[in-house]
């Protein structure tokens, strides 16, 4: 792990010794330290035994070829290769370095140059005040070494309203700052600025001679995602789902391993309540399609432990205690915890998943119809619309409407013919939330002023390629916290082959017709997964739902939660910014089974969770034990 710190007033051997442990993997132990222009750096290993100014947390993928460009010898430590590589080519670095990593560099006395890489890489936070200058992956370093834990409660507000800040250097805590994805922060003492060096929408545009060769040089760059995504890792294991993304991963992946190696795979699976119910276009039980993939791959060791465990707050205090803080994904990580128990207990040292799959290889080009219309391809949208078979409830004019017409319509006039149709969904209080009304039209004041938005508030339906990415861009930044939190938690790696910046710019510089074509979506995954999977598996057009049970887990407890919510009013402004009457009411009027009317199943679905997650931060940061 990896900090900078720089106070005022000096730290003093106490201090010194709080951040370190703060760091350290073993709670005993302590990371290893330097001074560097009156920082004080800490880092792992072997970083120190060169003089540097840069600590580098995460890994390069093209660590080998840029260290041969560098002159410098084979066993390169990262931040050895970063230092070089910012002396050499200077900002210019972090668009030729490739991997998953954030780095601190100092760049002399109370100036530091804060960086995270493009798509995917670790949380940095940081605090720049007068009195101290400080910065780490971990939050926990930055309260070591003396910051206050402030909640800045409108930040958590939004949250609630799914008004995410993503990209946005705005953290959990007064304070605080975070780098966003694929920036940079200069600090200047109290003073600094975000520099966005990475544009996701800068990616060149790909032209291969044969709908043959976009296949292969697909497979080709998950392969290589693979090779370096397994760099250090003995025993590999992976979160494996009945769909299309995980098991075309898990298929590189064997590929790369040598000779009679195992890959172990590890599927949740729903709770014995569960009534069978799944939201359309979906399905809530991934076994039998992972037991059917597995027996085509003798060296894949199919795993699926007892998802009793596993609700909303399965292990949430433990989480917390590595991240200090929550995220919009926290509320549904309970399920995940048991599958890198297993993996452990199986003498597993990295888990694997593929969760940018979607904005890969299995990219669908929704944004496909509005495209052919604004171009004038009117029979390319004619097939484009004809066999959208997730629409066949609705005629062929609607389905022009919505996904051809719609799109290229003004923002403004978009939401209110959304509203108008659907005003359960974009209606004054987002869908999914349980904010009180009070703090909804504080929200909404806010969210003017930033010209931001609730997730609920924005269209369904890309109307461009530049839209999706930059919806995917601001989703990927979002996340990183937990994904640490775990690693640390189970003492795992946790790495997803899909995040590998190559295959996300070749797959967003594809033509539109390789990602969707006819009525054929995510048309490069199905083509990639040719001969790796059954082909039922490969022409599924429902995706699997890993929350399906939400009915059945909340509903066994509702007593309990009901309890909670009302040992929450206590708490000035949680009561203030949660309806917890309205919470208590959703438990209270249970359905008999999952709803799938969207205004009753959301808020009991996401609303819930999301609203008791919360609690659940303030209570350990403010370390309370009534709820």
């Amino acid at each position: 792990m990896i900090a900078a710190a720089w106070l005022a007033q000096g730290l003093e051997p106490p201090r010194l010794a709080a951040i370190g442990r703060a760091l350290a993997e073993d709670v005993k132990g302590h990371s290893p330290h330097r001074e560097c222009f009156g920082f004080t750096l800490w880092g792992e290993g072997s970083q120190f035994e060169q003089p540097q100014r840069t600590v580098l947390f995460g890994r390069l993928d093209n660590s080998a070829e840029c260290a041969a460009a560098l002159g410098l010898h084979a066993g390169a430590t990262p931040s050895e290769i970063y230092d070089a590589a910012l002396a050499r080519w200077g900002d210019e670095a972090d668009l030729k370095l490739v991997g998953h990593y954030c780095a601190i560099t100092v760049e002399g006395r109370q100036r530091l140059r804060l960086v995270r890489s493009p798509w995917t890489a670790p949380p940095l936070h940081f605090a720049a005040r007068k009195d101290c200058l400080l910065a780490s992956p971990l939050l926990g370093a930055l309260f070591a070494a003396g910051v206050e834990k402030r909640i800045d409660w409108d930040h958590l507000a939004d949250q609630l309203a799914y008004d995410h800040h993503d990209c946005q250097p705005r953290g959990w805590f007064e304070g605080i700052g975070r780098v966003p994805l694929g920036s940079r922060v200069r600090c200047d003492g109290a003073d600094w600025k975000v520099e966005r060096y990475y544009d996701p929408l800068a990616v060149p545009r790909v032209e291969l001679p044969s709908d043959e060769a976009y296949v292969e040089r697909g497979i080709e760059l998950l392969d290589e995602a693979a090779r370096h995504a397994l760099a250090g890792v003995k025993a590999p294991a992976i979160m494996l789902s009945g769909g299309l993304d995980s098991p075309l991963v898990a298929a590189a992946l064997l590929r790369q391993l040598p000779g009679e190696a195992v890959l172990h795979s590890y599927t949740f699976g729903p709770v014995a309540g569960w009534d069978g119910v799944s939201p359309r276009g979906t399905f809530g039980d991934e076994r039998e399609r992972v037991e059917r993939f597995a027996a085509m791959h003798p060296r894949l060791k199919a795993h699926f432990p007892d998802p009793g465990e596993g609700g909303h707050d399965h292990r949430l205090r433990d989480l917390l205690a590595r991240t200090q803080v929550a995220s919009v994904n926290v509320a549904n990580i309970g399920i995940f915890h048991p599958l890198f128990e297993a993996a452990k207990r199986q003498g597993c040292d990295a888990m694997f998943t593929a969760m940018h799959g979607n904005f890969t290889f299995s990219l669908d080009a929704d944004w496909a119809p509005a495209e052919a219309l604004r171009r004038g391809r009117f029979l390319k949208l004619r097939r484009l619309l004809a066999d959208a078979h997730e629409d066949e409830q609705h005629s062929a004019l609607r389905r022009l409407l919505s996904k051809a017409v719609l799109p290229n319509l003004p923002d403004g006039i978009q939401r209110s013919i959304r509203k108008a149709f659907h005003p359960e969904r974009f209606g004054d209080r987002p869908l999914g939330s349980l904010l009180s009304e009070a703090a909804t039209k504080s929200w909404r004041e806010r969210a003017a002023r930033r010209r931001s938005r609730s997730v609920f508030d924005e269209a369904t339906v890309s109307a461009s390629r530049e839209e999706a990415i930059r919806w995917m861009w601001a989703s990927a930044d979002s996340g990183e916290d937990v994904d640490l939190g775990m690693e640390r938690l189970h003492r795992i790696a946790h790495r997803d082959v899909t995040a590998y910046r190559p295959l996300f710019e070749f797959c967003h510089g594809l033509p539109t017709d390789q990602l969707r074509r006819g009525g054929t979506d995510r048309f490069l995954a199905r083509r990639m997964a040719r001969g790796m999977m059954p082909k039922a598996q490969r022409l599924e057009r429902r995706q699997g739902r890993h929350n399906a049970d939400w009915h059945a887990r909340i509903g066994a407890r509702r007593q309990e939660l009901i309890a909670q919510a009302e040992a929450i009013r206590s708490h000035g402004q949680l009561s203030e910014i949660l309806d917890i009457d309205r919470l208590q009411h959703l438990l209270r009027d249970w359905p008999e089974a999952t709803p799938e009317d969207l205004a009753e199943r959301l808020p009991r679905e996401m609303g819930i969770t999301r609203a008791l997650t919360a609690a659940a931060f303030v209570s350990h940061t403010e370390q309370r034990n009534d709820f």
